[in-house]
């Protein structure tokens, strides 16, 4: 009769003698006496696999670390045994991966082993449902980690769990582009024209996933800043700090890069929004034109408003994207065009950012091709210092 499996209880009669075992083994006993049958594991074949790899681990562990690995062992057989990989879910969480990998590879080779011992139709049949069971014990394994992960964002406190995540990613990659900055620079000696242009890129690059951080840290607490207060601009310094960013990777592409710029350039405004909001929506237009042009423009319109647009000779936008355009973690892909990447997040912090400086965020791409953005804030103007 096959023992049922219970999902939350490890085969403690196997464990219990197999701990009492490793115990005398540690004492420096003769010899253990003959293995029993394996509770919840009938076939011979299996049990043997268990016998080799407890042989090839267990032996060689320390005898304090051993019962775990026993545990492990014996675990995995039944979840071979079983066929169900759901019962490895609940418990190798909390095991160490290289350890659980360990196991299943021993298992899979201990299987083989055991078949050419006694390589009759019968066993070979039995050892092929058991690798493919181990397969399907391995997927379940490398699995639970990332539903772990999953579960503990959609939980309460979910948002500062990504956050924390996010942020650990942003302390290498601003060392990358201090370290990328310095090379371009010739701090550490002089660079070609090559080097100089390929080090760009990788500052580009460590800002990019820098930007798509930040992003991301603001959908997950939904907020997105503009600054406490407005200050003095200039529209083109505004322009030429995107421009400077963006330029290695229009030039890489060969595409080309346009600026039109206000008459009245010092403004009152919120420049740290601005630049966020347009170098996502070029460097999201670099990344989809392939060739002709890029086109930002800054144009007044009355008195104290700004039209702000980002013109591309790209592709276009699909019909079916349109739906998904603004959404953050769309749960429908858009194929190969859709705007920004398949979480949508830079678009759809775009959209909030915009909002909250008084505008809207509006496109048109028609069907002959290319894309458009714009939307009008306030920029009161100033005099000049």
């Amino acid at each position: 009769m096959t023992t049922a499996l219970n999902h939350t209880t490890p085969p403690r009669a196997h464990l219990a003698w197999r701990g009492r075992e490793l115990d005398r083994a540690s004492r420096g006993a003769a010899s253990p006496l003959p293995a029993p049958p394996l509770a919840g594991i009938t076939c011979p074949v299996l049990t043997r696999a268990v016998r080799i790899a407890e042989q090839a681990l267990v032996s060689q562990a320390d005898p304090r670390e051993a019962k775990g690995e026993v545990e492990i062992i014996a675990a995995v057989a039944l979840a071979i045994a079983q066929r169900d990989p759901a019962y490895v879910d609940v418990h190798c969480v909390d095991w160490p991966p290289p350890l659980v990998h360990r196991v299943v590879e021993a298992l899979r080779r201990g299987l083989l082993e055991a078949w050419l011992e006694n390589p009759d139709a019968r066993s070979a049949q039995r050892v092929l449902h058991h690798v493919v069971a181990v397969e399907a014990v391995r997927e379940a394994v490398e699995r639970a980690p990332v539903q772990a992960f999953n579960a503990e964002l959609e939980g309460p406190d979910g948002a500062d769990a990504l956050a924390e995540v996010l942020h650990d990613l942003r302390s290498p990659l601003s060392s990358i582009h201090f370290l990328a900055e310095g090379l371009e620079k010739g701090y550490s000696g002089a660079v070609n024209d090559l080097q100089r242009r390929q080090v760009r890129l990788i500052e580009i690059a460590a800002m990019q996933l820098s930007m798509v951080a930040d992003d991301a840290i603001d959908a997950a607490y939904d907020q997105p800043g503009h600054g406490d207060a407005p200050a003095p601009l200039t529209v083109t310094l505004l322009l030429n700090a995107v421009a400077d960013l963006v330029r290695p990777v229009a030039e890489e592409k060969k595409l080309e890069l346009r600026f039109v710029r206000p008459e009245r350039d010092y403004r009152l405004g919120y420049e740290a929004a601005l630049q966020r909001v347009l170098l996502n929506l070029v460097t999201n237009a670099l990344k989809f034109t392939h060739e002709g042009y890029v086109e930002v423009r800054a144009v007044e319109r009355g008195e104290t408003r700004i039209e702000f647009s980002v013109r591309d000779t790209g592709p276009g936008i699909p019909a079916h994207a349109e739906e998904h355009l603004y959404r953050a973690f769309p749960r429908k892909a858009s194929g190969p065009t859709h705007r920004f990447s398949r979480t949508g997040l830079g678009l759809a912090l775009c959209l909030r950012l915009v909002d909250r400086l008084g505008g809207r965020l509006q496109h048109e791409s028609p069907p002959a091709g290319g894309t458009r953005f714009w939307f009008e804030i306030d920029l009161p103007p100033l005099t000049p210092p």
